[in-house]
Protein backbone atom coordinates (compact mmCIF):
# COMPACT_ATOMS: atom_id res chain seq x y z
CA UNK A 1 0.00 0.00 0.00
CA UNK A 2 2.76 2.40 1.08
CA UNK A 3 5.02 1.35 -1.64
CA UNK A 4 2.11 1.71 -4.35
CA UNK A 5 1.44 5.43 -2.76
CA UNK A 6 4.64 6.51 -2.64
CA UNK A 7 4.66 5.63 -6.70
CA UNK A 8 1.88 7.19 -7.73
CA UNK A 9 3.13 10.25 -5.64
CA UNK A 10 6.67 10.23 -7.47
CA UNK A 11 5.24 10.51 -10.69
CA UNK A 12 2.75 13.33 -9.90
CA UNK A 13 5.21 15.67 -9.05
CA UNK A 14 6.89 14.14 -12.06
CA UNK A 15 4.04 15.52 -13.87
CA UNK A 16 3.63 18.54 -12.34
CA UNK A 17 7.02 19.24 -13.01
CA UNK A 18 7.00 18.31 -16.35
CA UNK A 19 3.87 21.25 -16.82
CA UNK A 20 5.45 23.65 -15.13
CA UNK A 21 6.07 27.27 -16.56
CA UNK A 22 7.67 29.52 -13.70
CA UNK A 23 11.16 29.83 -14.14
CA UNK A 24 11.78 28.40 -17.36
CA UNK A 25 13.20 30.87 -19.38
CA UNK A 26 16.23 30.59 -16.44
CA UNK A 27 16.84 27.32 -16.59
CA UNK A 28 16.69 27.56 -20.64
CA UNK A 29 18.87 30.65 -20.77
CA UNK A 30 21.35 28.78 -17.79
CA UNK A 31 21.72 25.69 -20.24
CA UNK A 32 22.77 27.42 -23.36
CA UNK A 33 24.76 31.02 -21.38
CA UNK A 34 28.29 28.51 -21.67
CA UNK A 35 28.01 27.36 -25.38
CA UNK A 36 26.82 31.61 -25.74
CA UNK A 37 30.25 32.92 -23.92
CA UNK A 38 32.40 30.92 -25.67
CA UNK A 39 30.54 31.77 -29.15
CA UNK A 40 31.01 35.33 -28.22
CA UNK A 41 34.38 35.62 -26.43
CA UNK A 42 35.20 33.17 -29.81
CA UNK A 43 33.89 36.34 -32.32
CA UNK A 44 36.46 38.23 -30.78
CA UNK A 45 39.57 36.35 -31.62
CA UNK A 46 38.29 35.16 -34.67
CA UNK A 47 37.57 38.80 -35.79
CA UNK A 48 41.59 39.61 -34.67
CA UNK A 49 42.20 36.37 -36.92
CA UNK A 50 40.03 37.63 -40.32
CA UNK A 51 42.23 40.36 -39.47
CA UNK A 52 45.44 39.11 -39.59
CA UNK A 53 44.72 36.97 -42.66
CA UNK A 54 43.71 39.79 -44.62
CA UNK A 55 47.08 41.65 -44.15
CA UNK A 56 48.73 38.11 -44.54
CA UNK A 57 47.04 37.84 -47.61
CA UNK A 58 48.15 41.32 -49.28
CA UNK A 59 52.03 41.20 -47.80
CA UNK A 60 52.22 37.38 -49.32
CA UNK A 61 50.59 39.06 -52.63
CA UNK A 62 53.48 41.47 -52.26
CA UNK A 63 55.93 39.16 -51.73
CA UNK A 64 54.87 36.92 -54.46
CA UNK A 65 55.81 39.40 -56.87
CA UNK A 66 59.11 40.37 -55.62
CA UNK A 67 60.10 36.95 -56.22
CA UNK A 68 58.79 36.47 -59.41
CA UNK A 69 60.51 40.20 -60.54
CA UNK A 70 64.14 38.72 -59.48
CA UNK A 71 66.22 37.54 -61.09
CA UNK A 72 67.07 34.54 -58.83
CA UNK A 73 65.91 30.90 -59.94
CA UNK A 74 67.66 29.09 -57.58
CA UNK A 75 65.22 27.38 -54.82
CA UNK A 76 67.32 29.42 -51.77
CA UNK A 77 67.39 32.50 -53.69
CA UNK A 78 63.72 32.70 -54.78
CA UNK A 79 63.00 31.67 -50.73
CA UNK A 80 64.89 34.21 -49.70
CA UNK A 81 63.74 37.15 -51.88
CA UNK A 82 59.98 36.03 -50.71
CA UNK A 83 60.75 35.83 -46.89
CA UNK A 84 62.66 39.14 -46.89
CA UNK A 85 59.63 41.03 -48.63
CA UNK A 86 57.10 39.31 -46.67
CA UNK A 87 58.70 40.26 -43.10
CA UNK A 88 59.27 43.68 -44.89
CA UNK A 89 55.15 44.08 -46.01
CA UNK A 90 53.62 42.29 -42.84
CA UNK A 91 52.10 44.44 -40.51
CA UNK A 92 53.73 44.02 -36.98
CA UNK A 93 50.21 42.69 -34.86
CA UNK A 94 50.58 42.27 -30.93
CA UNK A 95 50.61 38.57 -30.48
CA UNK A 96 50.92 37.06 -33.79
CA UNK A 97 53.64 35.24 -35.16
CA UNK A 98 54.79 34.52 -38.58
CA UNK A 99 55.40 30.28 -38.83
CA UNK A 100 58.30 30.85 -41.10
CA UNK A 101 58.46 26.72 -40.88
CA UNK A 102 55.35 26.91 -42.63
CA UNK A 103 56.58 29.59 -45.24
CA UNK A 104 57.49 29.10 -48.75
CA UNK A 105 58.27 30.35 -52.01
CA UNK A 106 58.91 27.97 -54.23
CA UNK A 107 59.95 28.38 -58.47
CA UNK A 108 57.98 25.63 -60.42
CA UNK A 109 59.66 24.23 -63.45
CA UNK A 110 56.62 26.50 -65.53
CA UNK A 111 58.15 29.80 -64.07
CA UNK A 112 55.37 30.15 -61.44
CA UNK A 113 55.87 31.38 -58.12
CA UNK A 114 53.89 29.03 -55.63
CA UNK A 115 53.75 31.29 -51.96
CA UNK A 116 52.27 29.74 -48.87
CA UNK A 117 52.22 31.43 -45.34
CA UNK A 118 51.35 30.89 -42.27
CA UNK A 119 50.92 33.28 -39.15
CA UNK A 120 49.80 31.89 -35.39
CA UNK A 121 47.34 34.71 -33.75
CA UNK A 122 47.02 34.28 -29.65
CA UNK A 123 43.69 33.43 -28.51
CA UNK A 124 43.52 36.11 -26.25
CA UNK A 125 40.48 36.95 -24.99
CA UNK A 126 39.04 33.77 -24.91
CA UNK A 127 42.22 32.14 -23.12
CA UNK A 128 41.74 34.94 -20.21
CA UNK A 129 37.83 34.37 -19.83
CA UNK A 130 37.51 30.68 -20.76
CA UNK A 131 40.67 29.04 -20.67
CA UNK A 132 39.30 25.32 -21.64
CA UNK A 133 38.91 27.10 -25.55
CA UNK A 134 42.46 28.35 -25.63
CA UNK A 135 43.87 25.12 -24.36
CA UNK A 136 41.49 23.11 -27.43
CA UNK A 137 43.07 25.43 -29.93
CA UNK A 138 46.89 25.27 -28.17
CA UNK A 139 46.11 28.94 -27.07
CA UNK A 140 46.57 30.02 -30.91
CA UNK A 141 44.23 30.58 -33.98
CA UNK A 142 46.32 29.21 -37.24
CA UNK A 143 45.46 31.19 -40.33
CA UNK A 144 46.86 31.07 -43.92
CA UNK A 145 47.35 32.45 -47.04
CA UNK A 146 48.69 31.67 -51.30
CA UNK A 147 49.54 33.12 -53.57
CA UNK A 148 50.95 32.59 -57.61
CA UNK A 149 52.48 34.73 -59.53
CA UNK A 150 53.83 34.21 -63.60
CA UNK A 151 57.10 34.82 -63.37
CA UNK A 152 57.65 36.21 -66.75
CA UNK A 153 59.94 34.47 -69.20
CA UNK A 154 61.10 37.04 -71.64
CA UNK A 155 61.02 40.62 -72.48
CA UNK A 156 60.44 42.03 -76.05
CA UNK A 157 61.32 44.72 -78.47
CA UNK A 158 59.38 44.04 -81.60
CA UNK A 159 60.33 45.90 -84.64
CA UNK A 160 57.13 47.11 -87.03
CA UNK A 161 58.27 47.36 -90.69
CA UNK A 162 55.91 47.85 -92.80
CA UNK A 163 56.06 48.28 -96.71
CA UNK A 164 54.18 51.96 -97.62
CA UNK A 165 54.75 51.86 -101.24
CA UNK A 166 51.98 52.49 -103.96
CA UNK A 167 50.94 49.23 -104.44
CA UNK A 168 49.89 48.92 -100.67
CA UNK A 169 47.06 51.54 -101.28
CA UNK A 170 43.22 50.47 -100.36
CA UNK A 171 42.21 47.36 -99.12
CA UNK A 172 45.87 46.08 -98.43
CA UNK A 173 46.76 49.25 -96.17
CA UNK A 174 43.81 49.17 -94.54
CA UNK A 175 43.92 45.53 -93.96
CA UNK A 176 47.78 45.96 -92.57
CA UNK A 177 46.35 48.91 -89.88
CA UNK A 178 43.99 47.10 -88.89
CA UNK A 179 46.14 43.63 -87.89
CA UNK A 180 49.09 45.91 -87.00
CA UNK A 181 46.69 47.74 -84.11
CA UNK A 182 45.70 44.36 -83.21
CA UNK A 183 49.06 42.83 -82.64
CA UNK A 184 49.98 46.17 -80.79
CA UNK A 185 46.98 45.93 -78.79
CA UNK A 186 48.02 41.92 -77.50
CA UNK A 187 51.35 43.17 -77.09
CA UNK A 188 49.84 45.90 -74.82
CA UNK A 189 48.01 43.48 -72.99
CA UNK A 190 50.94 41.25 -72.25
CA UNK A 191 52.66 44.20 -70.95
CA UNK A 192 49.94 45.12 -68.52
CA UNK A 193 49.43 41.32 -67.16
CA UNK A 194 53.68 41.16 -67.05
CA UNK A 195 55.35 41.21 -63.57
CA UNK A 196 58.61 42.57 -65.96
CA UNK A 197 59.07 46.32 -65.90
CA UNK A 198 59.17 47.14 -69.22
CA UNK A 199 58.51 43.89 -70.60
CA UNK A 200 57.19 45.13 -74.13
CA UNK A 201 58.26 47.44 -75.95
CA UNK A 202 57.75 48.30 -80.05
CA UNK A 203 59.04 50.26 -82.84
CA UNK A 204 57.04 51.43 -86.22
CA UNK A 205 59.29 51.36 -89.31
CA UNK A 206 57.22 52.05 -92.32
CA UNK A 207 59.38 51.95 -95.63
CA UNK A 208 58.75 52.94 -99.55
CA UNK A 209 62.58 53.39 -101.19
CA UNK A 210 63.63 54.91 -98.50
CA UNK A 211 62.84 55.86 -94.74
CA UNK A 212 61.85 58.84 -92.56
CA UNK A 213 63.71 59.27 -89.03
CA UNK A 214 62.24 61.64 -86.21
CA UNK A 215 64.21 65.41 -87.00
CA UNK A 216 64.52 67.76 -84.58
CA UNK A 217 64.38 70.99 -87.00
CA UNK A 218 66.52 69.63 -89.35
CA UNK A 219 68.63 69.94 -87.38
CA UNK A 220 71.49 67.64 -88.11
CA UNK A 221 71.73 64.93 -85.43
CA UNK A 222 75.05 63.53 -84.06
CA UNK A 223 75.38 60.26 -86.18
CA UNK A 224 74.88 61.94 -89.55
CA UNK A 225 77.78 63.79 -91.47
CA UNK A 226 78.23 67.00 -92.79
CA UNK A 227 81.24 65.86 -94.86
CA UNK A 228 81.62 66.59 -98.52
CA UNK A 229 83.94 63.36 -98.86
CA UNK A 230 81.44 60.93 -97.86
CA UNK A 231 79.33 58.79 -100.15
CA UNK A 232 77.52 61.32 -102.96
CA UNK A 233 80.12 63.64 -102.70
CA UNK A 234 82.76 64.39 -105.33
CA UNK A 235 84.64 61.45 -107.96
CA UNK A 236 83.18 59.60 -110.79
CA UNK A 237 80.11 58.29 -108.06
CA UNK A 238 79.71 61.57 -106.51
CA UNK A 239 77.08 63.78 -106.67
CA UNK A 240 78.78 67.01 -106.93
CA UNK A 241 81.62 68.51 -108.22
CA UNK A 242 83.34 70.10 -105.24
CA UNK A 243 83.44 68.60 -101.81
CA UNK A 244 80.05 69.99 -99.86
CA UNK A 245 78.29 68.84 -96.92
CA UNK A 246 74.48 67.98 -97.70
CA UNK A 247 73.33 69.79 -94.44
CA UNK A 248 75.28 73.13 -95.97
CA UNK A 249 73.63 72.59 -98.73
CA UNK A 250 70.10 72.73 -97.35
CA UNK A 251 71.24 75.54 -95.36
CA UNK A 252 71.88 77.52 -98.72
CA UNK A 253 68.78 76.86 -100.03
CA UNK A 254 66.84 77.91 -96.40
CA UNK A 255 65.08 75.13 -96.63
CA UNK A 256 65.09 71.60 -93.74
CA UNK A 257 66.01 68.38 -94.08
CA UNK A 258 62.72 66.50 -93.85
CA UNK A 259 63.72 63.51 -92.06
CA UNK A 260 64.78 60.98 -95.19
CA UNK A 261 67.59 58.90 -95.08
CA UNK A 262 69.94 57.29 -97.83
CA UNK A 263 71.62 53.24 -97.04
CA UNK A 264 74.96 53.70 -96.04
CA UNK A 265 77.92 52.46 -98.44
CA UNK A 266 78.68 48.96 -98.44
CA UNK A 267 79.48 46.89 -95.97
CA UNK A 268 77.65 49.04 -93.65
CA UNK A 269 74.59 49.24 -95.89
CA UNK A 270 73.65 45.97 -93.92
CA UNK A 271 75.66 46.03 -90.94
CA UNK A 272 74.81 47.31 -87.76
CA UNK A 273 77.92 48.68 -86.70
CA UNK A 274 78.32 52.03 -84.59
CA UNK A 275 78.66 55.11 -86.65
CA UNK A 276 81.60 56.89 -85.42
CA UNK A 277 82.87 59.71 -87.09
CA UNK A 278 86.79 58.86 -87.44
CA UNK A 279 85.28 56.54 -90.39
CA UNK A 280 83.00 58.27 -92.68
CA UNK A 281 81.95 55.38 -94.49
CA UNK A 282 80.06 54.19 -90.82
CA UNK A 283 78.24 57.69 -90.80
CA UNK A 284 74.78 58.43 -92.34
CA UNK A 285 73.98 60.99 -94.67
CA UNK A 286 70.85 62.89 -95.51
CA UNK A 287 68.21 61.75 -98.49
CA UNK A 288 69.16 64.91 -101.07
CA UNK A 289 67.42 65.02 -104.31
CA UNK A 290 69.52 66.79 -106.07
CA UNK A 291 68.32 69.47 -108.66
CA UNK A 292 68.53 68.40 -112.41
CA UNK A 293 69.59 70.11 -115.68
CA UNK A 294 67.73 73.00 -117.43
CA UNK A 295 65.87 72.29 -120.29
CA UNK A 296 67.16 74.64 -122.15
CA UNK A 297 68.79 72.43 -125.13
CA UNK A 298 66.17 72.19 -128.27
CA UNK A 299 67.18 69.72 -130.19
CA UNK A 300 64.51 67.28 -130.73
CA UNK A 301 66.28 64.40 -129.69
CA UNK A 302 67.62 65.51 -126.36
CA UNK A 303 65.24 68.22 -125.55
CA UNK A 304 62.67 66.22 -123.14
CA UNK A 305 65.08 66.35 -120.27
CA UNK A 306 62.69 67.63 -117.79
CA UNK A 307 60.19 65.36 -118.60
CA UNK A 308 62.55 62.48 -117.59
CA UNK A 309 62.65 63.23 -114.33
CA UNK A 310 61.50 66.20 -113.29
CA UNK A 311 63.00 68.10 -110.33
CA UNK A 312 64.80 71.26 -112.02
CA UNK A 313 64.53 73.76 -108.88
CA UNK A 314 67.11 75.69 -109.83
CA UNK A 315 68.89 77.48 -112.78
CA UNK A 316 72.29 75.92 -113.51
CA UNK A 317 74.09 79.11 -113.80
CA UNK A 318 76.19 77.85 -117.06
CA UNK A 319 76.09 78.06 -120.51
CA UNK A 320 74.47 75.26 -122.45
CA UNK A 321 76.89 73.67 -124.91
CA UNK A 322 76.89 74.07 -128.89
CA UNK A 323 76.23 70.05 -129.51
CA UNK A 324 74.91 67.44 -127.60
CA UNK A 325 74.76 63.84 -128.93
CA UNK A 326 74.44 60.12 -128.00
CA UNK A 327 78.01 59.85 -126.73
CA UNK A 328 78.39 63.54 -124.59
CA UNK A 329 74.92 63.10 -123.46
CA UNK A 330 75.35 61.81 -120.23
CA UNK A 331 78.14 63.78 -119.33
CA UNK A 332 76.59 67.07 -120.16
CA UNK A 333 73.85 65.73 -117.93
CA UNK A 334 75.75 65.01 -115.00
CA UNK A 335 78.31 68.10 -115.04
CA UNK A 336 75.64 70.24 -115.16
CA UNK A 337 73.65 68.20 -112.43
CA UNK A 338 76.76 67.75 -110.44
CA UNK A 339 77.19 71.85 -109.53
CA UNK A 340 77.48 71.95 -106.51
CA UNK A 341 78.16 76.09 -106.91
CA UNK A 342 74.43 76.29 -108.34
CA UNK A 343 72.81 75.80 -104.71
CA UNK A 344 73.19 79.10 -103.59
CA UNK A 345 71.03 79.98 -106.33
CA UNK A 346 67.14 81.22 -105.59
CA UNK A 347 64.88 78.78 -106.11
CA UNK A 348 62.34 78.51 -108.87
CA UNK A 349 59.45 77.59 -106.79
CA UNK A 350 58.56 76.73 -102.91
CA UNK A 351 60.35 73.89 -102.13
CA UNK A 352 58.51 70.91 -100.48
CA UNK A 353 58.29 67.15 -100.51
CA UNK A 354 57.38 67.38 -104.47
CA UNK A 355 59.68 69.90 -105.28
CA UNK A 356 63.38 69.89 -104.53
CA UNK A 357 66.16 68.22 -102.39
CA UNK A 358 63.00 66.67 -100.15
CA UNK A 359 61.50 65.77 -103.59
CA UNK A 360 59.08 62.24 -102.40
CA UNK A 361 60.42 62.18 -98.59
CA UNK A 362 56.52 61.75 -97.79
CA UNK A 363 56.51 58.66 -95.87
CA UNK A 364 55.57 58.53 -91.82
CA UNK A 365 58.21 58.95 -90.02
CA UNK A 366 59.47 55.61 -87.74
CA UNK A 367 59.13 55.86 -84.06
CA UNK A 368 61.53 54.43 -81.87
CA UNK A 369 60.91 51.50 -79.51
CA UNK A 370 58.36 52.84 -77.06
CA UNK A 371 56.15 51.05 -74.66
CA UNK A 372 53.20 54.39 -75.40
CA UNK A 373 51.14 52.36 -77.42
CA UNK A 374 49.07 55.03 -78.28
CA UNK A 375 51.80 57.01 -80.29
CA UNK A 376 52.21 53.59 -82.03
CA UNK A 377 48.56 53.12 -83.03
CA UNK A 378 48.29 56.68 -83.98
CA UNK A 379 51.71 55.95 -85.83
CA UNK A 380 50.08 52.99 -88.08
CA UNK A 381 46.92 55.19 -88.78
CA UNK A 382 48.59 57.96 -90.11
CA UNK A 383 50.83 55.70 -92.54
CA UNK A 384 49.77 55.97 -96.28
CA UNK A 385 51.21 55.01 -99.80
CA UNK A 386 53.80 56.31 -102.31
CA UNK A 387 56.81 55.58 -103.86
CA UNK A 388 58.23 51.65 -104.70
CA UNK A 389 59.96 49.10 -103.03
CA UNK A 390 63.25 48.60 -101.62
CA UNK A 391 63.02 46.17 -98.45
CA UNK A 392 66.59 46.31 -97.37
CA UNK A 393 66.08 49.71 -96.23
CA UNK A 394 63.02 49.04 -94.24
CA UNK A 395 64.68 45.79 -92.48
CA UNK A 396 68.20 47.94 -92.24
CA UNK A 397 66.09 50.34 -90.36
CA UNK A 398 64.30 48.29 -88.49
CA UNK A 399 67.58 46.34 -86.96
CA UNK A 400 68.48 49.91 -86.00
CA UNK A 401 65.43 50.32 -83.62
CA UNK A 402 66.04 47.04 -81.94
CA UNK A 403 69.79 47.67 -81.76
CA UNK A 404 72.26 49.11 -78.34
CA UNK A 405 74.13 50.91 -81.10
CA UNK A 406 73.60 54.14 -82.37
CA UNK A 407 72.27 55.91 -84.50
CA UNK A 408 69.05 55.31 -81.58
CA UNK A 409 70.74 53.04 -79.08
CA UNK A 410 67.44 52.35 -77.86
CA UNK A 411 67.53 48.46 -77.82
CA UNK A 412 68.88 46.35 -74.56
CA UNK A 413 72.12 44.50 -75.05
CA UNK A 414 72.58 41.56 -77.55
CA UNK A 415 72.27 38.65 -75.42
CA UNK A 416 70.54 39.67 -72.28
CA UNK A 417 68.72 36.67 -70.49
CA UNK A 418 64.97 36.79 -71.06
CA UNK A 419 65.12 38.80 -73.89
CA UNK A 420 63.82 38.70 -77.17
CA UNK A 421 64.39 40.84 -80.53
CA UNK A 422 61.93 40.32 -83.06
CA UNK A 423 61.36 41.49 -85.99
CA UNK A 424 58.09 41.55 -88.12
CA UNK A 425 59.24 42.47 -92.17
CA UNK A 426 56.25 42.52 -93.99
CA UNK A 427 56.13 43.27 -98.15
CA UNK A 428 53.86 43.72 -101.12
CA UNK A 429 56.12 43.69 -103.65
CA UNK A 430 59.62 42.80 -105.68
CA UNK A 431 62.21 44.79 -104.70
CA UNK A 432 62.52 48.15 -107.35
CA UNK A 433 65.21 50.26 -108.24
CA UNK A 434 63.23 52.14 -111.10
CA UNK A 435 64.58 52.82 -114.31
CA UNK A 436 64.24 55.95 -116.54
CA UNK A 437 65.59 57.49 -119.87
CA UNK A 438 67.44 60.48 -118.59
CA UNK A 439 71.23 60.16 -118.32
CA UNK A 440 71.10 59.07 -114.55
CA UNK A 441 69.23 55.53 -116.06
CA UNK A 442 67.36 55.85 -112.43
CA UNK A 443 64.99 57.74 -110.36
CA UNK A 444 66.74 58.72 -107.10
CA UNK A 445 66.19 56.82 -103.96
CA UNK A 446 68.04 55.73 -100.74
CA UNK A 447 70.44 54.10 -103.29
CA UNK A 448 71.29 57.54 -104.50
CA UNK A 449 71.42 56.56 -108.64
CA UNK A 450 72.43 53.44 -109.81
CA UNK A 451 75.64 54.91 -111.85
CA UNK A 452 77.17 55.92 -108.06
CA UNK A 453 77.51 51.54 -107.45
CA UNK A 454 75.84 51.61 -104.25
CA UNK A 455 74.83 48.27 -105.20
CA UNK A 456 77.55 46.81 -106.86
CA UNK A 457 76.65 47.78 -110.24
CA UNK A 458 76.72 50.69 -112.34
CA UNK A 459 74.07 49.66 -114.99
CA UNK A 460 71.61 46.57 -115.72
CA UNK A 461 68.30 45.59 -116.61
CA UNK A 462 65.10 45.76 -114.17
CA UNK A 463 65.82 41.81 -113.22
CA UNK A 464 69.60 42.67 -112.04
CA UNK A 465 68.59 45.50 -110.03
CA UNK A 466 66.18 43.54 -108.64
CA UNK A 467 68.67 40.92 -108.10
CA UNK A 468 71.51 43.43 -106.58
CA UNK A 469 68.15 44.14 -103.86
CA UNK A 470 67.37 41.44 -103.04
CA UNK A 471 70.89 39.89 -102.65
CA UNK A 472 71.50 42.62 -99.95
CA UNK A 473 68.57 41.44 -98.43
CA UNK A 474 69.13 37.72 -98.48
CA UNK A 475 71.64 35.81 -100.42
CA UNK A 476 70.86 32.61 -101.98
CA UNK A 477 73.95 30.98 -102.07
CA UNK A 478 75.16 29.86 -98.93
CA UNK A 479 78.31 32.19 -97.10
CA UNK A 480 77.67 35.25 -98.74
CA UNK A 481 76.81 37.99 -96.16
CA UNK A 482 73.34 39.70 -96.58
CA UNK A 483 71.30 41.18 -93.96
CA UNK A 484 68.63 39.07 -92.52
CA UNK A 485 71.82 36.35 -91.47
CA UNK A 486 73.49 39.88 -89.74
CA UNK A 487 70.72 39.94 -88.06
CA UNK A 488 69.49 36.42 -87.26
CA UNK A 489 73.84 36.01 -86.04
CA UNK A 490 72.92 38.59 -83.56
CA UNK A 491 69.95 36.57 -82.32
CA UNK A 492 66.81 38.49 -83.92
CA UNK A 493 63.73 36.47 -84.43
CA UNK A 494 62.22 37.58 -87.82
CA UNK A 495 59.00 36.95 -88.93
CA UNK A 496 58.41 37.69 -92.61
CA UNK A 497 54.70 38.50 -94.54
CA UNK A 498 54.71 38.30 -98.44
CA UNK A 499 51.60 39.95 -99.68
CA UNK A 500 50.39 38.50 -102.82
CA UNK A 501 54.23 38.41 -103.98
CA UNK A 502 55.54 36.82 -107.21
CA UNK A 503 57.39 33.69 -106.56
CA UNK A 504 60.99 34.88 -106.46
CA UNK A 505 59.95 37.34 -103.66
CA UNK A 506 58.13 33.88 -101.70
CA UNK A 507 61.31 32.46 -102.24
CA UNK A 508 63.33 35.65 -100.88
CA UNK A 509 60.54 36.29 -97.75
CA UNK A 510 60.95 33.06 -96.89
CA UNK A 511 64.67 32.77 -96.91
CA UNK A 512 64.85 35.78 -94.97
CA UNK A 513 62.92 34.49 -92.11
CA UNK A 514 64.11 32.63 -89.09
CA UNK A 515 62.31 29.29 -90.11
CA UNK A 516 59.46 28.42 -92.32
CA UNK A 517 56.67 27.96 -89.76
CA UNK A 518 58.35 32.51 -88.80
CA UNK A 519 57.17 32.84 -92.66
CA UNK A 520 53.55 33.94 -93.82
CA UNK A 521 52.52 33.68 -97.84
CA UNK A 522 49.72 36.33 -97.75
CA UNK A 523 47.48 35.55 -101.08
CA UNK A 524 44.95 38.01 -100.42
CA UNK A 525 44.74 40.79 -98.72
CA UNK A 526 41.91 39.81 -96.65
CA UNK A 527 44.12 36.91 -94.98
CA UNK A 528 46.63 39.89 -93.94
CA UNK A 529 44.88 40.02 -90.65
CA UNK A 530 45.17 36.35 -89.72
CA UNK A 531 48.88 36.45 -90.33
CA UNK A 532 49.13 39.06 -88.42
CA UNK A 533 46.96 37.15 -85.66
CA UNK A 534 49.08 33.90 -85.27
CA UNK A 535 52.16 36.06 -85.22
CA UNK A 536 50.96 37.82 -82.01
CA UNK A 537 50.10 34.58 -80.54
CA UNK A 538 53.59 33.03 -81.55
CA UNK A 539 55.26 35.82 -79.82
CA UNK A 540 53.14 35.65 -76.64
CA UNK A 541 53.93 32.00 -76.60
CA UNK A 542 57.67 32.56 -76.48
CA UNK A 543 57.34 34.91 -73.41
CA UNK A 544 56.09 32.13 -71.42
CA UNK A 545 58.40 28.96 -73.04
CA UNK A 546 61.85 30.63 -74.20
Amino acid sequence: MGDSTDKTQRTGFLRRLARARDGGVALVFGLALPPLMMMTVAGVDLHRAVTVRSSLQDALDAAALAAARSQYTDAAGVQRIGMASLRANMPNFTGVTLDESATSFTLTPERVVIAVARANVDAIIADILLPPYGQVLDDELPVTASSEVMRSNNRVEVALVLDNTGSMAGTKLANTKTAAIDLIDRLAAADGRSVEPDAVRISLVPFSFTVRVPTDDGQQPTWMTNSGSHTGGTGATGLFDTAVGRFTLFEQLNTRWAGCVEARPQPYDIRDTEPVTTDLATMFVPYFAPDLPDNVYTDSTYRSWTGLEPNDYLDDGTGFPSSVNSTNRAQVWRDRQARASKYSSTPRDTLDDGFGPNRDCVIQPLLRLTNDYDALRAGVNAMFAHGNTQVPMGAIWGWHTLSPNAPFGDGRPYGQERLLKIMILMTDGANVLSSNSSPNASTYSAQGYIWQDRLGITSGSTAQRRTALDNRLDHPTAGREDLCGNMKAQGIIIYTVAVQVDAAAQALMERCATSSDHYFNVTSASAIGAAFDRIAGSIENLRITR
